[in-house]
């Protein structure tokens, strides 16, 4: 709690810079591990203190919507396998496919060779 104090009050002194977007993102994920660690057996549950750090980042940055979401690291790493699976089987139809050649030119290239 004394962080997220802190964490205000250097973003209301602070004159806002170019960064200010990227601080902001990072600070509502690192709330977000902080709900994680708690390790509750049933979903991840809000306190009013985490409510009250959400509303008030996102009433001074609307577009760190995007960044809100809690989700499980089981949960990322099958959307990264589905990814890899998804790409590798693009990858192997984009390969070129050999033509088949006629079967008179191997036995040629053979005769060729025992001469």
């Amino acid at each position: 709690m004394i962080a997220l104090f802190r964490f205000l009050l250097a973003l209301m002194t602070k004159p806002f810079k170019p960064m200010g977007q990227l601080e902001a993102e990072n600070a509502a994920l690192r709330q977000q591990l902080n709900v994680l660690r708690r390790r509750m057996k049933a979903r991840p549950r809000l306190t009013n203190s985490d409510g009250w750090f959400f509303i008030v980042l996102y009433r001074l940055f609307p577009s760190i919507l995007d960044a809100m979401r809690i989700i499980q690291p089981k949960t990322l790493v099958r959307w990264h396998r589905s990814g890899f699976r998804f790409y590798w089987r693009l990858k192997s139809q984009r390969c070129v496919r050999r033509s088949k050649i006629d079967a008179k030119l191997p036995a040629l290239i053979k005769r060729m060779n025992d001469r």
